[in-house]
């Protein structure tokens, strides 16, 4: 099972996204506490990291210790879900696509912008506007 967490200093967004992810992926969410990185890995080697960065958010997704993917998060929509709820993460972006193919549930969705969309509990449906970072500039 994969694990959902935010930075040591999350805020209410990042606490919020992170819980919708971990949701949509049929994950767990872990309060963050004093769990370091290594910590983090001995609980599960995969697991999804939402931390603060100024006014955005960044996602980072760790396998076995190593940082793989990384996204800033530009914008945050959380709405009021119609329909019938979707399980797993419906994205944009082809990297972030071939990154979780076979690990977690992915639909392909055609957009201009790289985008991220979560169906979290209690009807709330999150849209994620990403920008790539390039994993070796960032390391965290």
């Amino acid at each position: 099972m994969t694990l959902v967490t935010t930075s040591r200093r999350s805020t209410t967004i990042s606490r919020a996204v992170a819980r919708d992810l971990a949701f949509a992926l049929g994950a767990r969410y872990l309060a963050r506490g004093k769990h370091g990185i290594r910590d983090l890995t001995d609980i599960d080697p995969s697991f999804f990291i939402f931390a603060q960065d100024g006014n955005d958010l960044i996602l980072q997704w760790y396998q076995k210790g190593t940082l793989v993917l990384q996204r800033k998060i530009t914008r945050t929509d959380c709405l009021r879900r119609e329909g019938v709820i979707t399980r797993g993460v419906v994205t944009s972006d082809p990297e972030l696509h071939t990154c979780l193919t076979g690990e977690y549930p992915v639909i392909t969705e055609m957009n201009d912008e790289l985008i991220i969309r979560i169906d979290g509990p209690q009807r709330r449906h999150t849209c994620l506007k990403v920008k790539k970072i390039d994993v070796n500039l960032n390391d965290s």
